[in-house]
């Protein structure tokens, strides 16, 4: 979706100003009055299921930003996010209190998750689910395997509901008996099998359960491939399920190429838990010295790249237990970018169960670092202690000024011990997950309660807006005693964004970290993988962090496409690097969203939205700006400058009213600038040489002699009489040690 352009304000605009469209995922109804399943059907919604999902089309007026980016051709490929992914409603249908056969959507049909299909046994009372979600799921897979198919019947003040055959009701008789009968139609039988489902103390239970059918039973034969007697995997299909194995395609897309192969789901001859198994059985079958291998890697990088370094924490026994490693670059970029660090612990080896951690950083496109990587041995604070220790130690003690890490209470008290002055912040994308997790069914029963609790952690701009806003969703949704909710309101201060908003994190709030903050292994590998694994995509991310380091220095020299005549948006082009320069361009392009009403002569203005745009930041229509016109001091409250280093849609309009043409001098961030990366560079390449460090002098020597060999390579009487020298200096040496 591409940011920055202006949505029409014409008649036919229906969008009330500063809301946006979120597509919220519902409970499907499974079953209909009218249509009978049938296979066709029922692939046709698999197909729904599976598909990666539908883009959201907006109406928006082309703009000449647009055409600015794609003359530019450059992206923002990798940035750090922590939006709120949309979670998917347990209940979302208009059921009255009285209930009616009404409940079920003609067209809406139910597949199961093949995990779903394994775990299918004959309801029975008592049964406990999490939520009305999960029990009416459970019954549907039953009925699509015993052969009948089941729908909502009545329910009672939404805390009662009834799972009926449809074939319940008494038939209706047909006066006129020539009369070709429906193809669509069902034969009701006046079929008394249902099931209650009463909510109990949080928790949907099976109170009155009954399988018996007055009418014959249809199981789905596309189904019966999930029994134990069905399953077949041919030795062609086996070979290529390896293949695709060992390139890291996940199970998921391994499923859906089997399916297209086949032709259709129903032929597909086994399910994504045996690929993976297949997948387990042939790493058991190797060798178990997947950490000897890795050790003895890292130790023959150490002795070709004196600069590489790989630390090792060892038990009494002298057992390596954790591992953490860098080389020259990372811990110079470090140097440069070390301010803001992001840690995820998301994956972990899939034989020893290590955790694999690996530190990111953001350079001065706005592109992410890899800056180490450690293997840790478990998730206790003493092991999160080392890991910190040693990165200061490698990094010669440079503490960082903002960590963001997943919501972990070991990581957070070994942070507070080693680092305790560095500011330290939850993802708030982890912990909004961990808590739908948690009150699931609270949730359920409430409502709405989610997407208020979404918007009033997003938009809240001052921290006393947030903490009446709470009180108020507290007392709207009766959650005062929600234990869970009670936690989140005690550590509010860890996670929420309104409470870091004069903190550097830069981009976390606009771009977030969707999925986790671990974008550069996300598509490379598994959750659960093997050492090798991590290590080869650990090689291939600097190459392509190398590679993309010269593209972005060759842009240097070029002149970005601008959409406007201002002279501050040519100003912004010739002092930021090209990617920070098109963030900046957008937030002036989106000031022309706003018009400007004083509300204190000379010292506070408001900024009032009059057009739309895709993606704000904050979903709200007034902003406030504060003045300082002795100093010359802006201060918007959505604190985009503190939080990452460039001024605000806000205040540039401001600039626009008071016809200032170039951007402050203590508004611009050296971090973003052209010339900050040059200059810190040769900074530290003149302090490594000064004290004649060992590593710096073996990276120096190696691009010397690298530019030297290009040219020497390629005639061979050059390099002949190159290498008698270098064997000359070798005998001098040798001569001399003696």
């Amino acid at each position: 979706m591409t940011e920055g352009r202006l949505q029409p304000a014409g008649d036919n605009y229906q969008e009330p100003v500063g809301k946006q469209s979120m597509t919220e995922g519902t409970l499907q109804p499974a079953g209909d009055n009218d249509q009978d399943p049938s296979l066709d059907s029922i692939e046709k919604n698999t197909e729904g299921l599976l598909a990666d999902g539908q883009d959201q089309q907006t109406n928006s007026v082309y703009h000449p930003l647009q055409q600015a980016e794609e003359e530019n051709q450059l992206h923002d490929n990798v940035e750090s996010n922590e939006m709120l992914r949309n979670y998917s409603s347990s209940e979302t249908d208009s059921d009255s209190s009285s209930g009616s056969d009404s409940d079920s959507e003609v067209g809406k049909y139910f597949y199961p998750q093949i995990e779903q299909l394994e775990m299918a046994k004959q309801p029975e009372p008592g049964m406990k689910f999490e939520t009305l979600e999960d029990a009416h799921r459970f019954y549907n897979t039953y009925a699509l395997l015993t052969g009948f198919e089941a729908k909502r019947g009545t329910n009672y003040m939404r805390k009662k509901f009834h799972l009926i055959c449809n074939r319940s009701g008494k038939s209706r008789a047909t006066p006129d008996l020539q009369r070709k009968r429906k193809r669509k139609s069902i034969e009701k039988t006046n079929c008394q099998a249902k099931v209650i489902v009463k909510l109990t103390k949080g928790q949907w239970e099976f109170t009155t359960v009954r399988n018996e059918h007055n009418h014959p039973l249809c199981p789905s034969a596309s189904l019966t491939k999930f029994y134990l007697s069905h399953k077949h995997i041919s030795t062609e299909e086996r070979s290529f399920l390896k293949v695709l194995q060992r390139t890291r395609i996940p199970p998921n897309k391994v499923m859906k190429i089997f399916r297209r192969m086949r032709g259709s789901f129903g032929s597909t001859p086994f399910k994504k838990k045996d690929g993976t198994n297949l997948l387990c059985a042939e790493q058991h079958r190797k060798e178990n010295s997947d950490v000897g291998r890795m050790l003895m890697y890292f130790k023959e990088k150490e002795l070709q790249d004196p600069s590489f370094q790989c630390m090792k924490q060892t038990d009494e026994d002298n057992i390596v237990r954790s591992v953490f490693w860098t080389d020259a670059r990372s811990r110079m970029d470090y140097k440069i970018f070390g301010d803001f660090l992001l840690f995820d612990t998301t994956y972990t080896t899939d034989r020893h169960n290590m955790l694999f951690a690996p530190i990111i950083g953001i350079n001065n496109h706005g592109r992410t670092l890899l800056l180490g990587c450690a293997l840790l041995h478990d998730e206790s604070a003493e092991t999160y202690k080392w890991m910190f220790e040693t990165l200061l130690h490698v990094m010669e003690d440079k503490m960082p000024v903002s960590i963001i890490t997943n919501q972990d209470e070991a990581m957070a008290k070994a942070i507070g011990e080693v680092m305790p002055q560095v500011r330290h912040r939850l993802c708030k994308w982890d912990v909004l997950e961990k808590a739908q997790q948690n009150i699931s069914a609270f949730i359920a029963e409430s409502g709405n309660i989610k997407a208020d609790l979404d918007s009033l952690v997003d938009n809240s701009l001052t921290e006393k807006e947030f903490e009446e806003g709470w009180d108020a969703l507290i007392e709207r949704y009766g959650a005062s005693e929600n234990e869970y909710l009670q936690i989140l309101w005690q550590r509010r201060k860890n996670w929420v964004p309104v409470y870091f908003r004069e903190d550097f994190y830069p981009f976390v709030q606009s771009h977030g970290c969707d999925k986790g903050m671990n974008l550069l292994f996300n598509d490379y590998v598994l959750s659960i993988d093997r050492i090798e694994k991590f290590i080869e995509r650990y090689e291939e991310i600097h190459k392509n962090i190398t590679k993309t380091d010269e593209e972005d220095r060759l842009q240097t020299g070029t002149v970005p496409s601008c959409f406007s005549l201002q002279p501050i948006e040519k100003h912004a082009a010739d002092i930021y690097t090209r990617q920070i320069f098109l963030k900046v361009q957008r937030e002036l392009l989106h000031s022309t969203a706003f018009n400007v009403q004083e509300v204190q002569r000379g010292a506070v203005y408001r900024l009032n939205k009059v057009f739309n745009y895709e993606n704000p930041e904050f979903d709200r229509n007034n902003f406030e700006v504060q003045v300082e016109s002795g100093t010359n001091a802006f201060k918007c409250q959505c604190a985009k400058f503190t939080r990452d280093g460039i001024l605000c849609c806000h205040i540039f309009r401001l600039f626009t009213q008071f016809g200032i043409n170039q951007i402050p001098e203590q508004y611009i961030v050296p971090r973003w600038t052209e010339k900050f990366r040059e200059e810190k560079e040769k900074q530290y390449k003149e302090k490594c040489s000064e004290q004649m460090d060992t590593t710096m002098r073996y990276t120096n020597f190696m691009t010397k002699m690298a530019d030297l060999g290009k040219t020497i390579c390629s005639d061979g009487a050059k390099y002949d009489a190159f290498m008698l020298e270098v064997d000359k200096i070798q005998e001098n040496f040798a001569t001399a040690q003696k």
